[in-house]
């Protein structure tokens, strides 16, 4: 139980400091600060391609720790967890909206924030790689694949929030726009480093 839950700490918290500001986040706020007064205070949160990464990273796991021959062990990750992932995330994006179109036609129009062929903005092949090296089992494996997408969810609200107030409120002009992103998502990764600590002390961990 001790080890589920430092896998759950470390891909929730301690992994989102190396993924989700470098190279997931810039999808989510690639418009924050529109000229355009049409674009809402409230960023659009993808719900539905987080439950995909969590999908795709649990099934690449599947394939490359049981399917890929032992030989291929050496070269797959430099060579196949990209485009694989990246087909992968071509897959089950249009066969979900294929399913939501004739089950839920009303829920089919689904708002999407990052590129399915970039692997969801290298989220998914990273986050791969962190799992293929850590799970031991396939339990390690659904542990380390779903507080993923938790933990950047987690830190989609806060920058939501703080982006909303940004709008409600007076900002001086030279902090405004990707200053105040770039120093929010300093701020929380301090918040998320500490908080790591502080719960792997709790586990006994280190």
């Amino acid at each position: 139980m001790i080890s589920l839950a430092s896998l759950a700490v470390f891909s929730g918290l301690s992994l989102n400091l190396l993924l989700q500001f470098a190279l997931g986040m810039s999808g989510i706020f690639r418009d924050s600060y529109s000229k355009d007064a049409s674009v809402s205070a409230d960023r659009e949160v993808p719900f539905f391609q987080l439950g995909l990464i969590f999908i795709s990273v649990l099934f690449l796991w599947v394939f490359f720790s049981f399917i890929v021959p032992p030989f291929w062990n050496l070269f797959s990750m430099y060579f196949l967890f990209f485009p694989i992932s990246a087909l992968v995330c071509i897959g089950l994006e249009r066969l979900a909206k294929a399913l939501f179109l004739r089950v839920l036609p009303k829920y089919a129009d689904i708002k999407t924030v990052f590129s399915s062929l970039t692997a969801y903005d290298g989220l998914v092949p990273v986050a791969l790689i962190i799992t293929i090296t850590l799970a031991r089992n396939f339990g390690d494996a659904v542990v380390l694949a779903l507080f993923f997408p938790l933990g950047n969810l987690a830190a989609m609200f806060v920058l939501n929030g703080i982006h909303r107030k940004s709008s409600l409120e007076w900002v001086p002009g030279y902090i405004r726009g990707t200053p105040l992103i770039l120093v929010s998502m300093g701020l929380l990764s301090l918040i998320s480093a500490t908080v790591a600590v502080i719960l792997f002390r709790i586990l006994e961990v280190f």
